[in-house]
């Protein structure tokens, strides 16, 4: 893997965990909004706090590996797939939320949508879970090969 590919997966694992950081502080303040806190919202808000967190520690140790560039071809290309997929599920929870903070009369003709909206995020949340762990399992297997280079 070249610098400039980890220079770029670093970029990108750091802009789309700011985006997740963005969704999650909206999830947030719909969940307080919210006379019932929905427990769908604040579970995903949650999710969505611990995969930037974890991206942000996979930016932070590719950055900060100077055999970084021994990585493979496939390597680069998982993480940027992982990163992708992610920036996607954040931007559809985006729309989500963006849809349901609009005007009370909206509101009241999304209450219909709600139980689609559940499920939709429910599996948004799923997909989160499945990346984050792709991610933990990379940055687990960078910090081996730290260890086994000393």
């Amino acid at each position: 893997m070249s610098g400039i590919e980890i220079v770029g997966v670093v970029a990108a694992a750091l802009q789309i965990a700011e985006l997740g950081s963005r969704v999650s502080v909206k999830l947030c303040t719909l969940c307080h909004r919210t006379r019932h806190a929905d427990t769908i919202l604040s579970g995903l808000s949650k999710e969505v706090a611990l995969t930037c967190n974890v991206m942000r520690q996979l930016g932070a140790s590719l950055k900060e590996d100077k055999d970084a560039h021994l990585y493979s071809a496939e390597a680069c290309s998982t993480a940027e797939t992982v990163l992708d997929e992610c920036q996607k599920v954040f931007d559809e929870i985006n729309k989500i939320i963006d849809v349901s903070t609009r005007s009370t009369f909206r509101r009241v003709a999304l209450v219909l949508a709600e139980a689609r909206r559940d499920s939709s995020l429910t599996v948004l949340r799923s997909n989160l879970e499945k990346m984050k762990s792709t991610m933990l399992l990379m940055l687990n297997v960078i910090i081996y090969a730290g260890q086994l280079r000393k």
